[in-house]
């Protein structure tokens, strides 16, 4: 199976054609870049550079698979909206990953702990523990994150809020940063998961693919505060 996967949920962009068969990575190319420039102009080009590498094209690939969210609004909207316009033309299977999951997989083993920072003093986080989902993705405080983990040893963390978590829980000797090869969004990654995905039979169309929020973006809840207090 030859798979297409985007990431475009936070700082790093990421696309990646990669041969998949009998849960065994095969053959792969991958385009990372973390910089200033933003998502809908790189994600494009770090495909067409991702398929070209491979010698592929569109019409190829048999799944299209993308971080759907949790992330920044603007990033999950361009790494969805890409990936339908490409699936659309020919119909193909879609896969709609967990960003959070995606990130894990990037540790694997132990416990691993994703955190993205969601601001307003909460981190997207979910935990799992050699791969297998302990906890729904949820946006969390730092009181919550540790009462998740309480029954916990050895803690990996990862991802882009990796260092505001762990300057939060300074002392906790549990947690560990992840290698900074790990820390951050990686398409292969999403690719890995997406493939686990169609095998379990949880793809759908590019039509129904949704990007997945976990908050109301920050122009709505500004809106409602200030609905609120209009009405008070």
């Amino acid at each position: 199976m030859l798979i297409a996967a985007l990431d475009s949920t936070a700082v790093t962009a990421s696309a990646c054609i990669a041969e998949i068969n009998d849960g065994v990575l095969g053959t792969f190319s991958l385009f990372s870049v973390k910089n200033k420039l933003t998502h809908s102009e790189l994600l494009l080009p770090l495909l067409e550079n991702a398929l070209s590498a491979y010698g592929a094209t569109v019409s190829d690939i048999d799944l299209f698979a993308v971080s759907a969210g949790p992330g920044s609004f603007t990033g999950v909207r361009i790494g969805a909206s890409t990936v339908k316009g490409l699936a659309f033309a020919d119909n193909k299977p879609c896969a709609a990953v967990s960003t959070l999951e995606a990130i894990a997989r990037n540790v694997g083993r132990g416990f691993v702990l994703p955190v993205m920072d969601a601001r307003r003093d909460q981190f997207y986080t979910a935990l799992f523990n050699g791969g297998e989902r302990l906890s729904k993705d949820s946006a969390l405080g730092i009181d919550e994150i540790l009462a998740l983990v309480a029954d916990c040893g050895e803690i990996t963390v990862c991802g882009d809020g990796a260092d505001k978590f762990l300057s939060l829980v300074s002392g906790d000797e549990r947690f560990i940063r992840a290698s900074y090869a790990s820390t951050d969004q990686n398409a292969l990654s999403v690719a890995l998961v997406g493939y686990d995905m169609s095998v379990a039979g949880n793809t759908v169309s590019a039509k129904e693919l949704q990007p997945v929020y976990l908050r109301m973006p920050q122009a709505e809840r500004e809106k409602l505060e200030r609905e609120k207090k209009a009405k008070e």
